[in-house]
């Protein structure tokens, strides 16, 4: 049981670590990854994010991942932990 909470605790960090990367290189943001909080609003506060940055995030996240988000899903671009979700439940599915 421990060692499978590890792998899960592991692959998420992995997760949380690839979207920051992606985010960073994609959007040209002018951080490290360890400087993103994973609760960091993406749009608004936070990383003051737009629209447009938005659709960037969607077209990242299916060349990193492979998993779709639906347009206009702006609810699981809320945060990074939100993006992970969104991520790691796709990849069971």
């Amino acid at each position: 049981m421990e060692k499978k909470l590890q792998d899960i605790i592991h692959a998420r960090q992995e997760v949380l670590l690839k979207i920051k990367e992606e985010l960073i290189d994609r959007l040209q943001l002018e951080y490290r990854p360890e400087d993103i909080d994973d609760d960091a609003f993406l749009f608004g506060g936070g990383l003051s994010l737009d629209s447009i940055d938005a659709m960037e995030i969607i077209l990242g996240m299916q060349a990193c991942f492979d998993v779709m988000i639906p347009d206009g899903d702006i609810a699981s671009m809320r945060t990074v932990n939100t993006l992970a979700d969104l991520v790691l439940n796709e990849q069971v599915a």
